[in-house]
């Protein structure tokens, strides 16, 4: 990855360096068609334990990301994260060290990016969402990763893309220990770094496949051997209704319970802004599953809105969901989710309500709550304020 880095510097560094007027003007012209979009936002988590415990934390912040437009094929982009703890309150553990409590200013991207043709190669940090491997954007601050990407289009209805990533950075810089909760977070190591190659295709009509095959280099830190993840969805549209199934398989090297495998189905059906979905998804008793890197990865589809979905071996799990949308902006949606665990036979669900209300095309807001049963919270909500530019 250093290796990249450097060529990728030493080609900017040569590009720039050409002096005819032409090509400067090209420049010149290439940071006049920068775009600059950012986004302010508001957000507002608040838990109760089963054993009363309250936890509630309110964070501000936002970002501001500049794309340059193309010189003779080469664009750069960066982007800032900014984030700033209002109030928090815990009683006993600090609940958000990991995803909320944290005050400062990031760069979570930084990257050069070269287009020929129908083939787009980026080099550096950014933003990456694929099944496999997939930053989350439901906290102040979006997760991030280092690498390259390579994306393809040559092939009809056919998007092909081959990564590296060696870096990721996380929604804090809380490692567990006190002394780190509120800390920015810094791109840290990938295991030993991870590989993959993912392909969409929409060659039959009304038919969605994906798949996507991950690498990860001695993730796995008890053993040190490699973890390996394969996803294939299909989805495919009827209509009103879209039918869909998906598998997760994957080995994380360990001596036992190494395979892991999820299948999973969902049906969803839109009439006149009503939607009702129904989904199931298994794991087998080989194993857990791993799902990939990022918390965006989270794509199994019994994923709850605020737990989000269990990959533990030998879990049936289910979820069905009501939502409308009003005419005016306001979205309603309601869904029940319950998790199987036949290896311990105890089973845990999740009922959720989300109110959500775009003012205008920059201001929205979003209200979750959820009810949890057999599980070590009560409830759970979270209240998001949203002006994009």
């Amino acid at each position: 990855m250093k290796k990249i880095a450097k060529l990728s510097l030493v080609a900017a560094v040569a590009v720039a360096g050409l002096s005819t007027s032409a090509m400067a003007d090209s420049l010149s012209e290439a940071f006049a068609a920068s775009k600059v979009k950012g986004e302010i936002k508001s957000q507002f988590f608040q838990k109760e334990r089963s054993n009363g415990d309250d936890s509630l934390i309110w964070t501000n912040g936002g970002n501001l990301s500049l794309t340059t437009g193309s010189f003779y094929g080469l664009t750069a982009g960066v982007t800032f994260q900014t984030a700033h703890v209002a109030t928090s309150q815990y009683d006993g553990a600090n609940d958000y060290a990991g995803d909320m409590d944290v005050s400062g200013s990031v760069m979570s991207e930084a990257y050069l990016a070269y287009t020929l043709g129908n083939t787009t190669a980026k080099v550096g940090r950014q933003y990456i969402s694929t099944p496999l491997v997939a930053g989350s954007g439901s906290r102040i601050l979006k997760q991030s990763f280092e690498g390259a990407v390579l994306v393809n289009t040559d092939i009809p209805n056919t998007t092909l893309v081959a990564a590296y990533v060696d870096k990721f950075q996380a929604r804090t810089g809380y490692d567990g220990t006190a002394a780190t909760i509120s800390d920015t977070p810094d791109f840290e190591q990938v295991a030993d770094g991870a590989y993959t190659v993912y392909a969409k295709n929409t060659s039959v009509e009304n038919l969605t496949l994906q798949a996507q095959y991950a690498h990860i280099e001695e993730l796995n830190t008890t053993t040190g051997d490699d973890v390996k993840a394969l996803y294939v969805e299909a989805n495919y549209a009827l209509d009103n209704v879209t039918i869909s199934g998906q598998m997760y398989s994957t080995d994380n090297g360990a001596a036992t319970n190494s395979d892991g495998t999820l299948y999973g189905a969902k049906v969803v059906g839109n009439i006149a802004g009503l939607t009702a979905t129904a989904a199931y998804t298994t794991t087998d008793d080989e194993g857990d599953v791993v799902y990939g890197l990022g918390s965006g990865a989270d794509a199994s589809f019994t994923a709850s809105p605020i737990y989000g979905g269990v990959y533990k071996e030998d879990t049936d799990s289910y979820l069905l969901g009501l939502g409308y949308k009003f005419g005016f902006g306001l979205g309603l949606d309601a869904s029940y989710t319950n998790w199987d665990d036949n290896t311990n036979n105890t089973d845990f669900s999740e009922t959720n309500l989300t109110a959500s209300y775009a003012f205008n095309k920059n201001l929205s807001a979003k209200v979750m709550y959820s009810e949890f049963d057999n599980y070590s919270y009560d409830y759970r909500s979270r209240v998001y304020l949203s002006y994009k530019f």
